[in-house]
């Protein structure tokens, strides 16, 4: 484990042991290739694991001397850290790079968009919702569905990038994310992986997921039409949804040469062509 591994350690006991993880050598692997091969580590922003690692998939079924390693979710502050310290060849990073960021000797592209979307339970009698009805909800004046299931937000931290887009809607959206902010009592959650199984699990759930990462984990959960515009890539591409997360694979300036080959296969036409059948956008191949 590299001396300096625990100052990128996240402070979310789930990213804390996805790091553990990482030292240890305890990653989980997309598909396991031939015996010793060279070893490609990607780890980032949570509601793209499940998607790279079928990527991942993929890119080893032609490349038998590469093994890839998933590891948990990091976050993309985690994974941005792990990619420029050395321990990662690859972070997934749900923003684009900062100066920052570059000054570390990290590159990037952005490689898919998909739609977020508003999401509940399945139990939930609501086949559609609109901005207004996000705020209200998000200031707790909504309290229960049409079908009187109590409705239960699934409140992100308040570092999370969907709060920051919300916050960017509208003054009304933004002031509703700080009243959610500061009601009592609401689970919050860590992860991409700890918010979907928890709208998946809790009956009345409401909370905020991408199309990309509901079709990778197919995750049990209803994705709501907003404002009378369904949350997909159709309507996304078209202009007509206005919510969505742009993803970016990021690596260090002085890297291998098997990370070159599967940054070049994930703008090749099979990369695209399953990232648009899980609900992306492909920005870097030839479906972009």
């Amino acid at each position: 484990m590299p001396q300096d591994l625990r100052l990128f350690r996240p402070a979310i006991v789930r990213r804390r042991a996805a790091l553990a993880a990482l030292a240890a050598g305890l990653l989980i692997p997309a598909r396991r290739a031939r015996a010793d091969p060279m070893l490609l580590r990607i780890g980032g922003t949570g509601m793209a694991l499940a998607t790279m690692r079928q990527i991942g998939d993929l890119f080893v079924a032609t490349n038998a001397d590469v093994e890839i390693r998933i590891l948990p979710s990091l976050g993309t502050s985690g994974g941005l850290a792990a990619v420029a310290a050395g321990p990662i060849d690859l972070a997934l990073s749900a923003r684009d790079l900062a100066d920052a960021d570059r000054t570390k000797g990290l590159q990037g592209f952005a490689y898919a968009r998909t739609p977020i979307a508003f999401v509940t339970h399945t139990d939930v009698g609501m086949q559609e919702i609109s901005l207004d009805g996000v705020a209200r909800i998000l200031a707790g004046q909504t309290t229960a569905w049409p079908n009187s299931t109590p409705v239960r937000l699934i409140r992100r931290e308040p570092s999370d990038a969907d709060w920051t887009m919300l916050r960017g809607v509208s003054a009304a959206m933004a002031d509703a994310v700080r009243i959610a902010l500061a009601r009592p009592g609401l689970l919050t959650v860590a992860t991409d992986q700890d918010n979907a199984d928890s709208i998946e699990r809790l009956p009345g759930s409401f909370g905020a997921m991408t199309i990309g990462q509901i079709n990778a984990e197919a995750r049990r959960v209803k994705p709501l039409v907003l404002d009378r515009v369904p949350p997909t890539v159709e309507a996304l591409a078209a202009g007509r949804y206005p919510l969505s997360r742009t993803l970016t694979i990021v690596w260090r300036e002085q890297h291998r040469q098997h990370v070159a080959r599967f940054l070049a296969a994930l703008r090749g036409p099979e990369a695209s062509a399953l990232l648009m059948r899980l609900g992306h956008i492909p920005l870097a191949g030839p479906g972009a």
